[in-house]
């Protein structure tokens, strides 16, 4: 068993994972005069017992995948209720793509402000994102990324000459 096992990482809203809660509620019913005060040092045993020991990167790689997944399910939501009230005729929004909130989640969650954090950090996310849930978040690609933004960027200048107004 390993802890990126996402069986034993589904969170509840407080970040304890349903394991962890399930361990907890052994630890207190079988708590006495001895063991009270130590709860959590007994609970960090146990999982260390069950599933090996986590370390604080593996915490926050599972804090930056759930952020990305939250994300991701957002944005499907903001989707499809644009479809809903707006019509087939309207502009579509889009969903991000793993890679773009894998880097989100690399500066907001793990704080990782360099390039050269960065970067491992967000081929981490995708292969994570991947490997948990089966689907392909293509590799993450800095050069091609900056390409696009640059034709991107290249096309709406091109059409503002023209006097047609674009949001990037």
């Amino acid at each position: 068993m390993s802890v990126s096992d996402s069986t034993y990482r589904t969170t509840l809203g407080d970040g304890t994972s349903v394991l962890e809660r399930v361990l907890l509620g052994i630890i207190n019913a079988h708590t006495d005069a001895d063991t009270e005060g130590r709860q959590w040092e007994r609970l960090n045993a146990a999982m260390s017992a069950l599933v090996g020991p986590t370390t604080a990167k593996e915490r926050n790689l599972e804090k930056a995948l759930l952020f990305i997944v939250r994300e991701r399910q957002r944005d499907e939501c903001d989707v499809e209720m644009q479809a809903m009230c707006s019509g087939p005729s309207a502009s579509r929004a889009e969903t991000r793509s793993v890679p773009t909130l894998a880097r989100l989640a690399a500066v907001e969650i793990l704080g990782c402000a360099m390039p050269v954090e960065k970067v491992p950090a967000v081929h981490a996310l995708c292969a994570m994102y991947q490997d948990r849930f089966g689907l392909h978040a293509r590799d993450y690609d800095e050069v091609r990324e900056a390409l696009q933004s640059e034709a991107v960027q290249h096309i709406c200048d091109e059409l503002a000459e023209w006097g047609i107004a674009t949001r990037a």
